[in-house]
């Protein structure tokens, strides 16, 4: 096969191309300034396999522009006559790249470096990459992308159309490739980036694991663009309370930054639909000061376990962490945690910050009490148990908890690993005026150690609690 499938161009890049020239007419050239040497005319025959010639199929020419900084392609694309025959006429450039496609027979030619002197083309067997595109309901700006879209082989001239929600079939080289989709308006794509939406969420991709032979077909899991969103009537699995009422209104979200992550699915059935929260309250102090902490998903993976969110307004402390949870029904199966994320990594970003991979694996539980102590000098106990309420919750979760010292309480769903159980004040003043009062944090808020293990827990740990006091 005449390939040399090689071709350096960035994904989003070829990307852009793809999501933005669609419209060109067969025949029609775009304008250019190329300043390399031209031909006059192209011409050429295409073939099939068999001999004959092929009528009717599509030929496509790639033309670079001058400046290469700009990673923008154009393209003029014709059809063979009757006789299998093309013409281009003022080709402004001595090479570039050739794709030949014949859908009715399944047939294609990529030639990456084509010029004048290929004007006998023999079209080849090509691979075959099946699929079902769908985008969600994701309130990425104001800017409504409609349903037309356009999957396409990154860095190669092959694309396809596709109306969501549908299926695609998109003919192929053999090889190993990444397989892009993206908005197909090219004027939703610019009013994406002018909202100030990244490349990384407008241009997404899925990239084969092996590679594609002449004659195969490879059928994809479902491809979903946009953030994948939790249903509002989706149930949870903790209970809210019926007096927690919220404004459900969206607002159009144009945020400077993203961020995005993975899910490792290596051990899980499904990577699709494991839910997503952003944690930047990392001490569930606004859970004392009686905000909900339950797990709220704001995001959920798509079928390779990737996710997309705006980057967090505000980070109150150096960093933040997303918190992974997958559901069967109303049980919690798996859950798992981000890293810590540096509030400095989002410093003046503009595109998305990838926080990593995460593994998940079966939740954790620990039944802890407070046993209450006057006085850490002598430790003596009180039995005046009920005039101080603590707050017990694991740093960077959404699993806090206040409760009232020498009782037991079970904090369940949590991740494994060593992770930090925190105990503080219940008294959200008592917090605030320590807090406004500059007392360091180690003074008020304990912290254990704890290494959980996956579908195991902890029972009956008890802790000391000193009520606080400013000096």
């Amino acid at each position: 096969m005449r390939n040399a499938l090689y071709i350096a161009t960035l994904l989003f890049a070829l990307g852009f191309w793809a999501c933005s020239n669609n419209d060109s007419v067969a025949g029609t050239a775009t304008q250019t300034e190329n300043t390399v040497a031209s031909l006059d005319t192209l011409k050429g025959v295409v073939y099939h396999q068999n001999g004959s010639k092929a009528a009717g199929v599509i030929v496509r020419m790639v033309l670079p522009k001058d400046r290469a900084e700009e990673n923008l392609f154009n393209f003029r694309e014709t059809e063979t006559d009757a006789q299998g025959q093309f013409l281009f006429t003022n080709v402004p450039a001595d090479t570039f790249q050739l794709a030949v496609i014949d859908s009715a027979s399944s047939e294609i030619l990529y030639l990456p470096q084509a010029s004048a002197e290929d004007d006998s083309l023999v079209l080849e067997q090509a691979a075959k990459v099946k699929g079902f595109l769908t985008y969600g309901d994701s309130a990425l700006t104001s800017v409504a992308v409609g349903s037309h879209f356009n999957v396409y082989v990154a860095g190669l001239p092959f694309y396809e159309t596709v109306f969501a929600p549908g299926g695609f079939e998109l003919l192929v080289p053999d090889g190993s490739w990444t397989i892009g989709f993206c908005p197909g308006d090219p004027l939703v794509v610019e009013k994406l980036q002018q909202a100030g939406v990244p490349d990384s969420v407008i241009f997404r991709s899925w990239k084969m694991s092996g590679t594609l032979k002449a004659g195969q077909s490879l059928s994809l899991d479902t491809l979903m663009w946009g953030v994948s969103k939790k249903p509002a009537s989706s149930d949870s699995a903790e209970p809210k309370s019926s007096d927690d009422k919220k404004d459900t209104t969206e607002t159009p979200v144009t945020p400077k930054a993203w961020i995005s992550g993975q899910v490792n699915c290596s051990n899980l059935e499904s990577c699709e639909g494991i839910e997503v929260m952003v944690i930047t309250d990392l001490f569930g102090f606004e859970f004392a000061s009686g905000l909900n902490q339950e797990y709220e998903a704001q995001a959920q993976t798509d079928t390779q376990g990737r996710w997309w969110l705006p980057a967090p307004e505000e980070v109150p402390y150096d960093s933040f962490r997303v918190e992974y949870r997958q559901m069967s029904g109303k049980t919690v199966t798996n859950v798992g945690l981000s890293r810590y994320v540096k509030k400095s990594e989002l410093a003046d970003r503009k595109d998305t910050l990838s926080i990593g991979t995460a593994t998940l694996d079966k939740y954790s539980w620990i039944e802890v009490g407070v046993r209450l102590v006057v006085d850490q000098q002598d430790g003596q106990q009180t039995e005046n148990c009920f005039m101080n309420s603590v707050v017990l919750g694991i740093e960077g979760t959404s699993h806090f908890v206040r409760t009232m010292t020498c009782s037991m309480f079970v904090l369940t769903y949590l991740p494994s690993g060593m992770q930090k159980l925190l105990l503080y004040s219940g008294d959200a003043m008592v917090v605030s005026a320590l807090q406004e009062a500059g007392a360091p944090q180690y003074s008020y808020v304990s912290t254990v150690d704890q290494n959980l293990t996956a579908n195991s827990g902890i029972e009956k740990l008890w802790l000391t609690y000193t009520p606080p006091s400013l000096k």
